[in-house]
């Protein structure tokens, strides 16, 4: 099975990343639009919490998707070490890092500056949903830092290559 180029595993992957960045843009758009209609709010009734953390993270979540299909195009072309790929990567770091950072502010709003006197249990609903979101924003994070060490050692090789290809 081939890995790189026309009919390999690469486009298979393009092919995917290209349906699954189409289907996230629409739950995004559908999302929106029913926040909108129903007039959705968080501090009435807390379960809608998920509806809007979800519509936080497709913004990244399409930008991570997109540039990860112009990494594989280019593995489709087999021109898989260039630079405009680490410009990516970055995009991708940071996409990761800041979405992490704003779970991480949307558990401390949760905990701290959503006033919940009136019912317990939505207190506690909101405490267990911010130690999750947290969970998450840990995860991100982590997801970034890992993107960190991949951009570096994409660098090293892109290096190693410009070198090779100076040496021939």
């Amino acid at each position: 099975m081939k890995i790189l180029g026309k009919n390999s595993l690469s486009s298979g992957i393009l092919v995917g990343l290209k349906a699954f960045l189409g289907s996230v843009v629409v739950i995004e758009i559908a999302l929106l639009i029913m926040c909108i209609i129903l007039k959705l709010n968080i501090t009435q009734e807390p379960k809608y919490i998920i509806i809007y953390l979800v519509m936080v993270t497709a913004i990244p979540a399409i930008i991570v998707l997109y540039n990860l299909i112009k990494i594989f195009q280019t593995f489709e072309i087999k021109d898989a070490f260039n630079r405009k790929n680490i410009k990516r990567l970055k995009n991708i770091w940071l996409s990761f890092l800041v979405t992490g950072v704003i779970y991480f502010l949307i558990a401390i709003l949760l905990n701290f500056f959503i006033p919940y006197e009136e019912l317990e249990y939505i207190a506690t609903y909101a405490q267990i949903c911010s130690i999750f979101i947290a969970f998450i924003g840990i995860l991100f994070v982590f997801l970034g830092l890992g993107m960190v060490i991949l951009l570096e050692i994409y660098k090293e090789a892109i290096r190693h290559k410009e070198e090779n290809d100076l040496t021939i």
